[in-house]
């Protein structure tokens, strides 16, 4: 009798830190899911501004050449239909600050 009621105090004992691991266990894939979310949104964002920095850094690249190369302001290079090719994105101009270039 006396080996049955510790034996049982045990048994409780070995359940309640299995409800507690149980519980762990739960937090822990939660947090999971929460982090692979978050790195998602991360990894699209990250896309984006790579997209976004390539295509600032080729409009960059072209501007040099064609500052190198004198075709910069011609006037027999630009038409009235040509989109101007901003030096700058209004939305992304409080995340770069302007080049300096210099003279080649």
């Amino acid at each position: 009798l006396e080996n049955n009621t510790v034996l049982t105090d045990k048994l409780k004992k070995i359940q309640q830190e299995n409800e507690e691991l149980k519980a762990r266990m739960d937090k822990h894939m939660e947090l999971s899911r929460q982090l692979s979310t978050e790195q998602a949104v991360l990894q699209e964002s990250l896309e984006k501004e790579s997209k976004v920095n390539k295509r600032l850094s080729m409009e960059n690249e072209e501007l040099l050449w064609k500052l190198h190369n004198g075709d910069l302001c011609s006037p027999r290079k630009l038409s009235p239909s040509s989109p101007s090719v901003p030096l700058q994105s209004p939305r992304n101009s409080g995340n770069f600050s302007s080049p300096t270039v210099s003279p080649r």
